[in-house]
């Protein structure tokens, strides 16, 4: 008998989970010195009583079902396996997975891989892609992104060409405040005392108290213009003035040629010393002899006059000033006396005859 027993135990494989021993016990049973003794519990099949001496897995006495690894019944196969329900074994995933449901497809790839097509490969995802954690596979990030965070796609870290970075998202144009820098392309806070610009060396707005001149933000606008504090803007002189004051470009404070204005205007042509322009004839015609400068539209228009000479109220160059006024040789102009006074000398208050 004791042979007979021996003859009847032999190996055999199934699949590449286990070899296990035939027997003359039923079922769910081994056969230990001459007598058949219950597996385990979790066990269909066995070769001792102990949990990890099964090799043979289905469903057990509480209707769950069990699948066969490394000598256990298992509720749950391990990663990288899935369980077989024609075998009831746990069985490899396709190379590289991590998770699965059948042999074939993958639902997780390992580390380092991504799922494409169901199937793992080294995971290079492209511009503008990043591997999930969990699945491994290649998602989109934002659009703009170059890279973006695994964590939230919508988290970019840079930008492809054309966009720029700027707290975490790619825009198409950089907000108020910032400008964008090609080189890194990202968003760059403009530099005080700019409140707007389109690069660090110019600007397009001001912090109150600056004008800006041609990109730059300044406390005081260079000569040839004026601050226009309405809009803090250094608006240009016309091109008439060689200084003006503003409001408006033509309001001239001196001439290109050194001559002051005229009401505060400067002719348009400017005419050399002596010299008027003529409107009617287009040309810079001769100021009248007693004349120093003149503006006309007449020669006899000056608008200063020689050494001893004075400036009367009419525009014309005299060497006594006419009765009410006196000649102020500092200015060179003939002003009022006071109004009691019918003539006076020096300054306006000293008279020497009353009205």
């Amino acid at each position: 008998m004791r042979s007979v027993t021996a003859c009847l135990i032999f190996f055999y494989c199934v699949g590449f989970i286990e070899c296990k021993p035939s027997s003359p016990c039923p079922s769910g049973q081994f056969l230990l010195k001459s007598q058949c003794v219950l597996c385990h519990p979790t066990c269909s099949e066995c070769y001792g009583h102990e949990l990890f001496e099964c090799t043979t897995c289905g469903v057990d006495e509480d209707g769950q079902e069990r699948f066969l690894h490394q000598g256990r019944c298992r509720t749950h196969c391990p990663r990288g396996l899935y369980p077989d329900r024609g075998h009831y074994a746990c069985l490899p995933c396709i190379a590289n997975c991590e998770l699965c449901t059948d042999g074939n497809i993958c639902a997780k790839c390992r580390e380092h891989y991504k799922l494409q097509n169901g199937v793992c490969q080294t995971a290079s995802c492209n511009t503008g892609q990043v591997q999930d954690p969990d699945t491994g596979e290649c998602i989109d990030c934002e659009m703009g992104c170059k890279t973006c965070s695994t964590e939230d796609p919508e988290i970019c870290n840079s930008c492809v060409e054309g966009y720029f970075l700027f707290r975490h998202q790619c825009r198409r144009h950089c907000p108020q405040s910032t400008y964008e820098d090609w080189g890194s392309g990202v968003c760059l806070s403009c530099p005080a005392p700019c409140t707007d610009c389109r690069s660090n060396t110019r600007c397009l707005a001001c912090q109150p108290g600056y004008f800006l001149n041609g990109g730059d933000c300044i406390k005081q606008c260079p000569p040839q213009t004026f601050s226009d504090s309405s809009g803090w803007l250094c608006q240009s002189c016309h091109g008439s003035c060689q200084t003006c004051h503003g409001p408006r470009s033509t309001d001239c404070n001196l001439c290109l040629g050194g001559n002051p204005p005229l009401h505060g205007q400067c002719p348009l042509v400017n005419c050399p010393l002596g010299q008027y322009f003529d409107g009617k004839y287009s040309e810079c015609l001769a100021c009248d002899a007693s004349c120093k400068t003149c503006f006309g539209p007449q020669a006899l228009d000056c608008s200063t006059c020689f050494k001893g000479i004075f400036l009367g109220q009419d525009s014309s160059c005299v060497a006594q000033c006419p009765s009410g006024s006196y000649a102020n040789s500092a200015t060179q102009l003939c002003e009022d006396c006071s109004p009691n006074c019918e003539a006076c000398v020096d300054t306006s208050d000293n008279c020497i005859s009353c009205s």
